[in-house]
């Protein structure tokens, strides 16, 4: 059977939804003054083709899941229709930044460039929260942008944003799971995609993934998951197959 598969994530997020009574999106964390002590986060990367994104957002709303959903701002990606129908579904919309690595490393242009976009992003849909795009094929680590105390207090008290989700959060005792690189080992195939935990939530395949989740391995999980690599159609998931596997490629000569 194919991995990767729309018919395969409904199962993930029946086996979750049955498991796990607290569904959290990114702004409800952040919120909390204590998180629950169990819980799972469905986190989504738009990087590219937004409209595979909607499709994935139906199919939580039909199973009653909010998710969060975090959009590049480039013209591929940044589809204000789209961006405001995952919204109506009720799931959380945060921009995915990648200003330091726009700006070549420029901290002063990068910090103009991420309250523009910002600011486009925000005439469509509230945004409070943020993650930072990777980027595996330039120089720069996005999340620099706010190495400096100022700007971090900046990015929180002048545009009242609620939390950095690889900066502001704990990952000690949370299940990172993700399928960066077309797989669910952690370091394999990320360059930057990357957080400190002390939970091993490494799979080889999706048999083993699903097993951990119907035995409920893990108490919180941050479950990240990228919908343009996820699809039924034959040619569809073989051209996306191929992408996955030439980028996987060119990220084994960086590192």
């Amino acid at each position: 059977m194919r991995s990767f598969t729309l018919d395969s994530y409904k199962k993930f997020v029946g086996i979750i939804t049955n498991n796990y009574k607290s569904i959290l999106r990114f702004d409800n964390y952040f919120l909390s003054d204590i998180p629950p002590e169990s819980f799972v986060i469905f986190r989504h990367d738009i990087d590219r083709r937004p409209y595979r994104a909607l499709v994935m957002a139906e199919i939580e709303n039909s199973l009653g899941v909010c998710s969060t959903y975090y959009f590049r701002i480039k013209k591929h990606t940044f589809n204000p229709t789209i961006i405001s129908k995952i919204s109506q579904l009720g799931h959380e919309i945060g921009y995915h930044y990648e200003s330091l690595s726009d700006t070549d490393g420029n901290m002063d242009k990068a910090l103009i460039d991420f309250e523009y976009n910002l600011d486009r992003m925000r005439q469509i849909v509230p945004v409070k929260t943020i993650s930072m795009h990777g980027r595996p094929f330039k120089k720069y680590d996005n999340r620099d942008i706010w190495k400096n105390l100022e700007n971090a207090q900046y990015l929180k008290d002048k545009l009242n944003i609620l939390g950095e989700v690889y900066l502001d959060i704990d990952y000690s005792d949370i299940a990172y799971i993700n399928d960066t690189g077309r797989n669910w080992i952690s370091n394999k195939s990320n360059i930057r995609d990357k957080i400190i935990s002390d939970i091993n939530s490494d799979f080889n395949n999706e048999t083993e993934l699903r097993e951990a989740l119907i035995n409920k391995k893990f108490n919180k999980i941050i479950f990240q998951i990228h919908p343009e690599r996820w699809n039924d159609g034959l040619i569809s998931w073989l051209t996306q197959y191929s992408f996955d596997l030439a980028a996987n490629t060119l990220k084994a000569l960086i590192r």
